[in-house]
């Protein structure tokens, strides 16, 4: 099954998850909302919390993994379910605490800055690495989920989205500037040395005004 979702961050993953706890939805198979919730949850705990435990691999099953890794990268997505080792889990058939429990694990990773578990196939990954894996995992999960209504919702997300980065430019953007005149010397000194300044400057100007043959 190819998903057509493409999240690519733990952000990616966290407005996803928000918009399908707020939309409708049921099923498209056997699997569960609660083992969907768990599988990923259990992931990304492992992957900050299974420091320590490393699988014995030879040389050939590291230049496997990354190739594996690598593979997996470029297509961005998981086609068949068996690709995906121990999925589906055991349903433990409560949603609710499933999606407590992957909104923990997503909050978790974020402040997670190392170091980082070793993945079963891939081998040793980074936080960016590991990122990848969780979305491209979300990805395909989610897709198990059929969503109604969710056209709208996800148009207000995408502009309550583009109004915050279009602030956040306009906030950086006025910041690049008011650094760039003071590293210039444009910026007009404040406080009692602004009142010196002034002052400097307004005798300059009169002596300026006596020298070209003004009345003294």
């Amino acid at each position: 099954m190819k998903s057509i979702l493409k999240l690519k961050t733990i952000d990616d993953i966290e407005k996803e998850l928000s918009i399908i706890i707020e939309c409708e939805k049921k099923q498209k198979s056997d699997i569960t909302l609660s083992q969907i919730f768990d599988f990923l949850a259990e992931s990304i705990e492992l992957s900050i919390q299974g420091i320590g435990y490393i699988t014995k691999r030879t040389t050939v099953n590291k230049l496997l993994g990354k190739y594996k890794f690598a593979k997996l990268i470029s297509k961005g997505h998981y086609t068949k379910t068996n690709q995906i080792p121990g999925f589906p889990p055991k349903d433990l058939g409560d949603p609710e605490s499933a999606q407590l429990r992957l909104k923990t694990s997503l909050t978790a990773f974020k402040l997670h800055s190392g170091p980082f578990a070793e993945h079963p196939v891939f081998g040793g990954l980074d936080k960016k690495q590991w990122e990848k894996i969780h979305g491209i995992l979300a990805s395909f999960l989610f897709g198990y989920i059929q969503l109604f209504g969710d056209e709208k919702l996800r148009f207000v997300k995408d502009r309550e989205n583009k109004k915050e980065r279009n602030y956040s430019d306009k906030k950086q953007n006025q910041n690049h500037h008011q650094n760039k005149k003071e590293a210039h010397g444009e910026t007009k000194p404040s406080g009692h040395n602004s009142r010196k300044w002034k002052n400097k400057k307004k005798s300059h100007y009169k002596g300026n005004k006596n020298q070209g043959g003004g009345p003294k």
